[in-house]
């Protein structure tokens, strides 16, 4: 798929309609604003064995060892499916509360964890950062686990972001196994983030995304795991969403010069985008393109 074919497919994504959420949550836990939750792979996930192209014969000709089997897979169109670990998300797909991006990245493309982690953290704005040690928004971006983010929604304390941290992901080796387990406690995360948020009446106006510093190379390595690689697939999930699959699988017949999946979202973009809505305003998440938000 072409860029300017990505795009158009983004900007014809409509925005769910929604009524009600606002006027409940402002009676449950008081009139807040929007809010992010970030959840942060940390290592660099795998994409195309987190959001699997399970039709393509070429992804098992490049990984004859670490191939998800199409058998076990979770089929979400003719060509995508989710790792049988992310069970726990197909009722937000189903509901169309979870939307999929390919191929999200930097332009630079450092395959250093200290230099791609600024990059992922370039454009967004300075967010009043919950933290485990205060008492309500603090302007610090230390990632709070997940039991202490679970408190501080159902405590309806005055949140705008929450930053939360899975580590593990650089899967160098014995890849499978290890990333059946990463996943199913993304789900986890993800599914309990969503329930407890649902119930407090905020998750009508939350963002939840996925980032990770960079994805994986196509190829596995010969330790049956991955190597640094650049773009991957993130998840953006929310009550205001219509959620669905925005862009396409790389074409694994076309990598980039260093035999990684092309880019297709440069993060910078989307994060001025996520930036832009969680200001207030009527925003893309990437801008003039797509994934709409009010």
């Amino acid at each position: 798929m072409q860029r300017r074919d990505f795009l158009k497919l983004l900007a014809a994504t409509p925005l769910a309609a929604w009524s009600g959420g606002a006027a409940y949550a402002a009676a449950v836990c008081g009139d807040y604003r929007r809010l992010l939750v970030l959840v942060e792979l940390k290592g660099g996930n795998d994409g195309l064995n987190t959001v699997i192209p399970f039709s393509d014969p070429r992804y098992f000709a490049l990984r004859p060892t670490i191939a998800i089997d199409r058998q076990s897979v979770l089929p979400l169109d003719d060509r995508n499916a989710l790792h049988p670990a992310l069970r726990p998300l197909m009722p937000l797909w189903s509901a169309g509360e979870l939307a999929i991006l390919h191929g999200v990245g930097s332009a630079e493309a450092s395959l250093s964890h200290h230099r791609a982690s600024e990059l992922m953290q370039a454009a967004l704005p300075d967010f009043p950062w919950a933290d485990a040690a205060a008492d309500g928004p603090a302007c610090s971006p230390a990632p709070v686990s997940l039991a202490e983010a679970l408190v501080r929604i159902v405590s309806c304390a005055p949140l705008q972001s929450l930053h939360l941290a899975l580590y593990g992901f650089d899967t160098h080796e014995r890849q499978p196994a290890e990333h059946a387990r990463l996943l199913a406690r993304l789900a986890a995360t993800m599914t309990a983030l969503r329930a407890s948020l649902q119930a407090s009446g905020r998750w009508p106006d939350t963002l939840l995304m996925t980032r990770s510093e960079f994805g994986r190379r196509a190829a596995e390595n010969l330790s049956a795991g991955t190597d640094h690689g650049s773009a991957g697939a993130h998840f953006i999930a929310g009550g205001r969403l219509t959620g669905g699959m925005f862009g396409a699988q790389p074409d694994l017949d076309l990598l980039d010069r260093r035999a990684h999946p092309a880019l297709q979202v440069d993060i910078g973009a989307l994060n001025r985008g996520v930036g832009a809505w969680w200001s207030g305003a009527q925003a893309r998440l990437i801008p003039g393109a797509g994934l709409p938000l009010s």
